[in-house]
Formats: C-alpha cells, sequence, structure tokens
C-alpha cells in the first residue's frame, strides 16, 4: 500500500529548487520550439537525402533518436534508417552528432575523428562542438541553452521530427504532428498535488522504497521508453532499476524470479506498454502477472491504450507516456527528499576521469 502523500506546493519548491518539475512539464513548448528552430535552420541550409544515417550521441542528446525511431520515424514512415551509436566505432556514414551541452567527450570524438564532410549535421546548445562546427563549415542546428540534457529533450525531439519530415517526408500520416493539446493537458493534470487525481504522483508514491523492474510489451516503441524511464530514474530519482523486454523474458529471466524475492528494496514489476497480437501468441501478462504475485512480487501495468484510450497512434502514445514516466522520477525523486536536478555522483566521475 502507498503511503499517505501529503505534498504541498511550499514543500514541493524546497525540494525541486530549480523546477525540474516545470521543466519537464514543458515538453509540448519545446518540441514547437525545436520545431521553429528547423524551420530556421533549414531556410538558411540544406540538408541531402541520406539512405542511412549513424546518430552519435550519449545519455539525453541520443535518446532522442532511439524515441523518434520507437516512434515510428523510421521505415515505412521515413526514406531512411538512423543508426543509434554510443560507443567507438568504425563507420562511412554520414553523422547526426548531437550532444545537448555540446562537450560531451564521447560526442565531441565521434565530431572530430572524421572528415567535416562527413558530418550531416550536429546539434548542440553551444560548447565544443558549436565552435568546431562554426571553424570547419559544418551545419549546425543551436538548442537552446540552459537545461539540463535530460530535461531537454524536447527541443532536439522537436527539431529533428521537423528535419526529417521536410528532408524526407512522412509516408504516414499520424507521423506528421505532436498531441500537443493532449500534452499541455496532460501537463496540468501532472503539476497538480493531489494524488488521487495525478496519476505521475500517485504511481510514484507507489515506488518509494521499491526497486523498479521494468517489462516493456510493445518491441518497437517501448524499449525506447524503458531506456529512458531507466535513466531518469537513475538521474532524478537516485534509484536503481532494472529494464526487460517481453516475449525476450519469457525464455531465460522468468527462471529467476526467486531471486527478486531476496532482492532490497522490494521489487515492483512495471510492464510498460501494450501488448500487440504477434499470430497466435497470447498475451503473457497475466501469466506473468499470476507467478510473481505468487511470490509476493507486486506488479502493475501502464498500459498507453488503458492511460490514453482516445490517442490512437504510436507516436502520440509514446510521447504521452514519455511525459508520465519523466514526471513520476521527478515526485519520486521529491518523495524521496531528493533533489532531481543534482547528479553528484555522475559529478564525482566526471571529475575523477578527467583528474579535476
Amino acid at each position: 500500500m502507498a503511503p499517505t502523500i501529503n505534498l504541498t506546493a511550499q514543500r514541493l519548491a524546497q525540494l525541486d529548487p530549480s523546477d525540474m518539475l516545470g521543466k519537464t512539464l514543458e515538453l509540448a513548448d519545446q518540441l514547437v520550439r525545436g520545431a521553429a528552430l528547423a524551420d530556421a535552420f533549414l531556410a538558411q541550409q540544406s540538408l541531402s537525402v541520406e539512405p542511412l544515417l549513424d546518430w552519435c550521441g550519449l545519455g539525453g542528446s541520443a535518446v532522442a533518436g532511439d524515441l523518434l525511431k520507437g516512434f515510428g520515424l523510421e521505415p515505412p514512415g521515413l526514406s531512411t534508417r538512423v543508426n543509434m551509436r554510443r560507443c567507438e566505432f568504425t563507420s562511412d556514414l554520414p553523422r547526426l552528432v548531437c550532444s545537448y551541452s555540446g562537450n560531451t567527450i564521447e560526442t565531441v570524438y565521434a565530431l572530430t575523428e572524421v572528415a567535416p564532410s562527413k558530418i550531416w549535421l550536429s546539434l548542440s546548445s553551444g560548447g565544443t562542438i558549436e565552435q568546431y562546427a562554426a571553424a570547419q563549415s559544418v551545419p549546425h542546428l543551436k538548442l537552446p541553452g540552459g537545461y539540463p540534457p535530460r530535461a531537454a529533450v524536447g527541443f532536439s525531439l522537436g527539431a529533428m521530427h521537423r528535419i526529417f519530415q521536410k528532408v524526407y517526408g512522412f509516408n504516414d500520416a499520424s507521423l506528421n504532428a505532436w498531441p500537443l493539446n493532449e500534452l499541455q493537458a496532460d501537463a496540468i493534470v501532472y503539476a497538480g498535488l493531489n494524488p488521487a487525481a495525478n496519476p505521475a504522483l500517485s504511481i510514484a508514491a507507489k515506488l518509494i522504497d521499491r526497486t523498479p523492474v521494468i517489462y516493456t510489451c510493445d518491441g518497437q516503441c517501448d524499449p525506447a521508453l524503458a531506456f529512458r524511464f531507466r535513466a531518469q530514474l537513475a538521474e532524478n530519482s537516485k534509484v536503481w532499476a532494472r529494464a526487460s523486454d517481453l516475449p525476450e523474458l519469457m525464455h531465460n529471466e522468468v527462471e529467476s524470479f526467486p531471486h527478486m524475492t531476496q532482492v532490497l528494496p522490494p521489487v515492483m514489476v512495471l510492464f510498460v506498454g501494450k501488448w500487440h497480437k504477434r499470430n497466435a501468441i497470447t498475451d503473457p501478462r497475466p501469466a506473468l502477472e499470476q507467478l510473481l504475485q505468487g511470490m509476493g512480487v507486486s506488479t502493475m501495468r501502464l498500459d498507453p491504450t488503458v492511460l490514453f484510450p482516445t490517442t490512437p497512434s504510436r507516436m502520440a502514445q509514446g510521447i504521452r507516456m514519455m511525459l508520465l514516466l519523466d514526471a513520476i522520477t521527478i515526485y519520486l525523486a521529491v518523495l524521496r527528499a531528493e533533489d532531481p536536478m543534482e547528479i553528484p555522483k555522475i559529478t564525482a566521475l566526471k571529475n575523477l576521469l578527467t583528474g579535476a
């Protein structure tokens, strides 16, 4: 049973002094601003139509590529394919290099290790990437600054959605527009402090003193959402989590279910996404829930068809689900008395690596 929550606006401001919740709930506005930046960029520069692109980045700067692919911005939606790259590699493909700060070491390396002519586009809010792009005449789209990368994903999503839209064109009408009105309405709901009326706060309350295990049901969209959710739980909530995919986990991980009962804090399994009919393959969630609950492991479903029944398209469901999951992680941080903005362990690790 979730604890009783009595969160006031004053207490929220004390625990979230940088207003990460507000920044997170700006998603609709960020998408619009990102699209406007792309329009201005394309009015000045042209981009070639490439059948294959390498999207180079890490963390919140790379997840936009995962999300756009998951939402359907790949064949048959687009006449191109985007390869996500997060580590050193050898490739002759044109590169789309994205680092929100412009200073991510690995991403700067991905930019500078090849000839400038191999960079299809670079995105950043400034930093080394902007400076290099200006010096080497590399196409560069400047994103608004002043945000932590994980709370600025709407800018790159909006910008790249519009660029792909204009440069390649879409074959699927459901990919042409973000559900801006719905996102704005969701943001109003998620800003409320009554758990009975705010699912983000209510779900966060259920995750206090729990170890989240995320099981995704849709092999196309949900892995990107799970990757994002797990990262947001780590950075915002300071909570370790695990993620696996259905039906893969049914053939291996299920055998380790008894180990979940030994994990502290106790596990809560979150089934994220909707189960798509796979010929004769039955929805495995009821059977898995029965197994888990029989061992005393709590479960919860976060199904977009239930949460957003009037939103039919994959992209619209996916972006609304992302906003909900992001808001959950902010509230979980607040309920755990953690500052969702500060990332002291990441900062300490960077200092160790650089000798600072």
